[in-house]
């Protein structure tokens, strides 16, 4: 199928947008954001995509969370909590590498039970308030935030949209096979600690010691005192607490109680404002801008790259390189080698939908076990922390942590090396890779 320009293969268009988009998005030629819009536009010409679905995903419960979340936090800040929080934290936590360890283990326990965008959101406004009363650098704690998400999604089954969706995949087969709530939670939590240890250490060394947005208005509270919250009177700070308290508790029974993720975030959020625990004004600088329009412009990738053609492609591609290959342990390499650069490029969870139906037809190809195969998906796809539109989480944290494009290159690629041979040796063991 030919795209919109040039005559060229819809497929093969798609497929230069993004290698383009990656080289903007490492030498930030232009903004972070410009990059993701200039993506969308593109794959919108080749046809791959509609206007609708270029755009949809400004309209998502996720943006709605980011938003909602990000008002709550500030909030948090204002009336005080956060501070009182951060006293109580840095009498457990006393140096910025004991907070960063303790801080990626909270995020990642967390997201194994709330979505990881919204306990990013949570756990970032509420750090940046943190940050205000200790001292402690931003620039140092954003990253491990969106560590503890990425990873602690694994934990259960409902921590991770794209978990539940590889579950019921395996039901559907009729193969007598399932995932459990805890499937992954010894991978996952090994993974967390392995994080907080690396970021406590080696990583703490790769971040930047100062925000790039150091003078951004939006953030001075983080640097220059507490902006007039000492002044907040007390029940406002209760309530904030009250009103914190039970959008975590809301969110958690979200399937019992019936109300969506995203409702709960924006009742809070309102709440929040009508009390005037936080003004219009304030609310409004608070949500981050420019993660949501990365995060937003960068979803439809995937769409594009189905309807392209591009994904079929790779995956025939795929199936004839492996039909040579009879080490089932080289093959598990390969997914790894396949879905992490891709999940770099796009959500995590997008990346997960693309590649399960691929990765099942391999794994039917040459006679794999089909749970060891998504679950290797699941994981590889799980490696989303070396770029700041892998995943919502990491987009969010762009401008709290005054982060470019390489501050999540520089801590990210070794991490990812790491996390990927645990991961690779531990299904290798664990799971029998043919039936």
């Amino acid at each position: 199928m030919e795209g919109f320009m040039l005559g060229i293969d819809q497929s093969v268009l798609v497929l230069i947008i993004i290698a383009v988009a990656l080289v903007l998005f490492v030498t930030e030629l232009i903004p972070l954001p410009a990059t993701a819009m200039l993506v969308c536009v593109a794959c919108y010409f080749t046809g791959a995509i509609d206007a609708k679905e270029a755009f949809k995903s400004f309209g998502s419960t996720n943006v709605m969370i980011i938003a909602a979340m990000a008002i709550i936090g500030e909030a948090m800040f204002r009336t005080g909590a956060a501070a009182q929080i951060g006293v109580v934290l840095k009498k457990i936590a006393r140096t910025e590498r004991s907070f960063i360890f303790a801080i990626t283990i909270v995020s990642g326990v967390l997201s194994g039970f709330l979505s990881n965008t919204g306990c990013a959101a949570l756990l970032i406004a509420l750090v940046l308030g943190i940050c205000t009363s200790t001292g402690f650098r931003r620039s140092k704690l954003m990253y491990p935030i969106i560590l503890g998400c990425c990873f602690g999604g694994g934990i259960t089954t409902v921590g991770s949209n794209s978990t539940l969706f590889l579950k019921q995949s395996l039901e559907d087969m009729n193969i007598g096979q399932t995932m459990s709530f805890f499937e992954l939670a010894p991978l996952s939590l090994l993974l967390i600690v392995i994080s907080a240890v690396y970021m406590a250490t080696i990583g703490y060394k790769l971040l930047p010691d100062q925000p790039r947005n150091e003078l951004d208005e939006n953030y001075a509270g983080s640097k220059d005192g507490n902006d007039g919250v000492a002044s907040a009177p007390r029940w406002k700070k209760y309530l904030s607490y009250l009103v914190l308290i039970l959008t975590v508790v809301f969110m958690y029974f979200e399937e019992k109680i019936g109300v969506n993720l995203a409702v709960t975030a924006v009742i809070g959020a309102w709440i929040a404002v009508v009390f005037k625990l936080v003004t219009v004004k304030e609310a409004t600088r608070s949500i981050p801008i420019s993660g949501i329009m990365i995060y937003a412009c960068m979803v439809p990738v995937s769409t594009a790259l189905e309807n392209s053609g591009a994904a079929q492609m790779i995956g025939d591609m795929s199936l004839k390189f492996l039909s040579g290959i009879q080490n089932p342990v080289l093959i598990i390499c390969f997914f790894f080698l396949l879905v992490v650069p891709v999940t770099l490029c796009m959500s995590n969870s997008a990346t997960v939908y693309l590649f399960a139906p691929i990765a099942l037809t391999i794994a039917a190809g040459l006679g794999m076990n089909p749970k060891a195969v998504l679950i290797c998906v699941r994981m590889a796809a799980t490696m989303a922390i070396a770029t700041p539109i892998a995943m919502p989480a990491n987009a969010m944290a762009v401008e709290p942590g005054g982060y470019n494009f390489m501050d999540f290159v520089k801590p990210g690629v070794l991490l990812t090396v790491i996390a990927t041979v645990v991961s690779i040796v531990y299904i290798a063991v664990v799971y029998p890779l043919y039936l």
